[in-house]
């Protein structure tokens, strides 16, 4: 277990301001964004499907020069969390989204990074909640089948507004229809519902990266000194399950939920030194 850095925390700058600032506090391990049509450090997922090989070695580079290894990629293929979602009401859309997934498993296999983070999709209305979670879970369990065959875990982040906005649909979608799959886990996006801590503990089995950052019932993000998260305990109850992954700090300047209220720079620092000390390494 390490404690690493989101670089899209700091996505106003180019991919190697992101990395220098992460080499420059310290960090050793840093999540690799590819969301489109957003930010200066990201990675287009069409640019990263249409050539694999070439993005890997622009990535590959610079992170030799920052000294870092990065341990997650984590592309959004639209605008928004319903546009080229994973079951997205066009069967060609889905159909596109498989081949931004094959080439995202391509690059992390040429980079080393052992899992990919993708978004789960979204509550359609016109269909069922039933139905959403059924065509996200068939196509879930198809990104896993495609990452395998390059050595990549696929990793989801349920989140507010996704078809896995409970801690129980998450499970439920693992359990039911991609038993490959596991979750990027971010406490945060269910203190934003009022669901308690003693809920979201039961995804901590089916983790497989953790985004670290302060949050309160009601607020996706505050400051530190505002946090209500009880991290220790989250990480002592990591360590019982033998967790081996990262626990990435992940603050971010965007104006969903407001969260562009803080200084992305100074939370993560006091984060890292209010962790790394429970953690243990970087």
């Amino acid at each position: 277990m390490r404690l690493t850095v989101s670089g899209h925390s700091f996505e106003i700058m180019t991919l190697e301001g992101t990395m220098a600032v992460a080499h420059h506090l310290g960090f050793k391990g840093i999540d690799i964004s590819g969301f489109h049509a957003r930010g200066r450090c990201s990675l287009e997922p069409e640019d990263v499907a249409a050539d694999p090989q070439g993005q890997a070695n622009m990535v590959n580079a610079l992170l030799e020069k920052y000294e870092l290894d990065a341990v997650d990629f984590f592309p959004q293929f639209g605008v928004s969390p319903d546009q080229h979602g994973l079951n997205d009401l066009d069967a060609a859309v889905r159909k596109k989204n498989e081949a931004y997934i094959r080439g995202g498993a391509q690059f992390c296999q040429l980079v080393g990074i052992p899992g990919m983070t993708i978004l789960p999709g979204v509550d359609h209305p016109e269909r069922s909640i039933a139905e959403n979670l059924e065509v996200a879970g068939h196509e879930m369990k198809k990104a896993t089948e495609i990452a395998a065959e390059y050595g990549v875990t696929i990793r989801f982040e349920p989140h507010m507004g996704s078809i896995t906005h409970t801690p129980e649909l998450a499970v439920e979608l693992i359990e039911r229809y991609a038993p490959d799959a596991r979750v990027t886990l971010d406490y945060s996006h269910f203190l934003l519902q009022y669901i308690p801590e003693e809920r979201i503990h039961k995804m901590i089995p089916y983790a497989d990266h953790i985004h670290v950052r302060s949050a309160r019932p009601g607020k996706l993000q505050v400051r530190h000194e505002e946090n209500t998260i009880d991290w220790l305990d989250i990480i002592e109850r990591l360590k019982a399950v033998n967790y081996q992954r990262a626990l990435s700090i992940e603050y971010v300047c965007n104006p969903w939920y407001d969260i562009n209220q803080l200084d992305t720079l100074h939370e993560t620092v006091m984060t890292k030194e209010a962790l790394l000390p429970h953690v243990g390494s970087l």
